[in-house]
């Protein structure tokens, strides 16, 4: 065929082989890198759970022990979310090139009539073949971070807390008076109120984080928004169908 016979354009991409045996192996190593590293992750939330069991259970079992022991629980959750979120950002590198090579080698061998033409799965491909050379995370510490806090820590902070204002209730005697368990959270010479007002505003940034972090969850190969961003929507909607205020 002459040269200027030949065709060109997205058709003329040549079809890649899906069957070939890197491809297949290499399938293999991101699902297992994904694995280890999601092990990894449970491992961390398992510590997490295991401090935060014992040292309520130690500072309800002492009556001689500061409540301080509880706010000490959310230093150490603290550390493990860092550390956790750490590994989740790894976990998603992986996660992302697992979801491509579902949607550009799985996907269109199951079914080839429904999937990407074969232009679209070799420039993915090739995207895949790029991105190894990159270690770098695509997910922000801080998104990482409101994402594990809504999977995980939030319950854990959540029932340390709970835990906390109960033993400033309960302990050394049983009020039901705002401001004498607000006068027993007062550490050395800092005030309870302004130790109530610092674990308010932590929890309070840390729901904040768990709203605003993206989802891990698809439908049909788009991410779903973050909680934040579906409240967001939903919110339009019902301004657009109420209409101005007449």
């Amino acid at each position: 065929m002459p040269e200027e016979d030949k065709p060109t354009g997205p058709s003329a991409a040549p079809q890649p082989d899906l069957s070939h045996a890197v491809l297949v192996h290499f399938y293999r190593a991101v699902v297992s890198h994904a694995d280890v590293w999601r092990q990894r992750m449970d491992a961390t939330t398992n510590w997490a759970a295991a401090t935060t069991a014992a040292m309520v259970t130690f500072s309800f079992g002492d009556r001689a022990a500061p409540h301080v022991v509880l706010l000490l629980t959310l230093g150490f959750n603290m550390i493990f979310l860092l550390m956790e979120s750490r590994r989740y950002q790894v976990y998603d590198l992986w996660r992302r090139r697992f979801r491509t090579l579902n949607q550009f080698m799985i996907a269109p061998v199951l079914s080839p009539l429904q999937g990407p033409d074969a232009a679209t799965i070799q420039e993915n491909l090739a995207r895949v073949a790029t991105d190894l050379g990159r270690t770098v995370p695509h997910l922000s510490l801080l998104d990482s971070v409101g994402y594990r806090l809504r999977r995980n820590y939030v319950y854990l902070i959540g029932v340390a807390l709970v835990a906390w204002v109960t033993r400033l209730a309960f302990q050394p005697y049983v009020t039901a008076d705002w401001d004498d368990i607000v006068a027993r959270a007062a550490i050395g010479t800092i005030p309870g109120s302004v130790i109530m007002t610092s674990v308010a505003l932590f929890a309070l940034a840390c729901l904040l984080l768990a709203a605003r972090a993206p989802s891990e969850h698809m439908l049909n190969w788009m991410t779903i928004p973050s909680p934040a961003e579906r409240l967001v929507a939903q919110s339009r909607r019902w301004v657009s169908r109420s209409g101005p205020l007449s």
